[in-house]
């Protein structure tokens, strides 16, 4: 006759839970709930920079605008975006290879600023705008532009 052992697996005492990073957010979340990042000013020199400059829903794209020499200026998709009713992201339209401005031309609106020309990608938003939508869009823009 087979007997069954049985045993008890007791928990750990203490444990910690991991805290989610700063820039972790649900697909679900709304914009609404992203808080702003004050204090920019500050030209990234790596994607650690980009971690700490860029609300979470456009890191994906100032990472990928990072890695192809696009220079992101300065980027906002936040709850008070909401209210103003567009996110956007700003590159420097200046400092890209001729192929690169023949992309951005029909992507935002171009303007200059102190002798610098800009590029302003905008993305219409409302409260029930979600980060990831946010994230994909403007990704895909990004994804539009050539390594340079």
């Amino acid at each position: 006759m087979d007997e069954k052992k049985t045993f008890q697996i007791k928990p750990p005492k203490a444990f910690r839970v991991k805290e989610p990073e700063k820039k972790h957010f649900e697909i679900q979340t709304p914009l609404s709930e992203i808080p702003p990042i004050e204090g920019g000013g500050m030209t990234p020199q790596s994607k650690d920079d980009l971690a700490r400059l860029v609300e979470a829903p456009l890191l994906e794209a100032c990472q990928i605008f990072f890695d192809k020499g696009v220079e992101t200026s300065m980027s906002s998709a936040n709850r008070k975006d909401v209210e103003i009713g567009y996110v956007h992201l700003i590159i420097r339209f200046d400092s890209l290879s001729s192929r690169n401005k023949k992309i951005a031309s029909d992507l935002g609106e171009r303007y200059s600023h102190l002798n610098r020309e800009y590029l302003k990608i905008t993305m219409p938003v409302d409260e029930t705008t979600t980060a990831q939508k946010v994230s994909k869009h403007m990704s895909a823009i990004a994804n539009q532009f050539d390594q340079q």
